[in-house]
């Protein structure tokens, strides 16, 4: 517990006492008072907390890496058995062409939707029906149509 969650505990409790004798005398002011020292108490108290939640994560940091590597290097060994044993000793080989081909597909699909629907024949820039710029002669056009 730091010093934001006493000092924020304390003023909230502060704030309800004060906010009960303003409301039981009735003082607006004293009661309004009473309130905003609750409020700001709570909000203390709330940051207090996040910093010990924060504190206590930070000190586990280490602990949970390490772990996690752990679990992943384990799972990996795993997958790697499995395909060696249902593709033989050339699976991973199998495995890397295959995600090559899927990398390449996924380019080649992204690509594909960048390029423009229409481009200029000399500049390759993108043409677009809706970009066109209404000249003199297409006023005069539309105008009368």
């Amino acid at each position: 517990m730091n010093e934001h969650r006493v000092a924020g505990s304390g003023r909230a409790m502060f704030g309800s006492a004060e906010q009960v004798l303003g409301e039981a005398v009735g003082s607006d002011r004293l009661a309004t008072e009473g309130l905003i020292d609750r409020t700001a108490g709570a909000f203390q108290d709330g940051y207090g907390r996040a910093r010990d939640t924060l504190a206590d994560l930070a000190d586990d940091a280490p602990e949970r890496f390490d772990d996690l590597m752990g679990r992943g290097r384990k799972l990996a060994h795993r997958a790697d058995r499995a395909v060696r044993r249902e593709l033989g000793d050339s699976g991973p080989l199998y495995l890397l062409a295959g995600a090559a081909a899927l990398l390449g597909l996924g380019l080649f699909a992204a690509m594909r939707q960048r390029q423009p629907s229409s481009a200029h024949p000399r500049t390759g820039k993108a043409t677009t029906t809706r970009a066109k710029r209404l000249t003199p002669a297409r006023k005069r056009a539309a105008a009368t149509a």
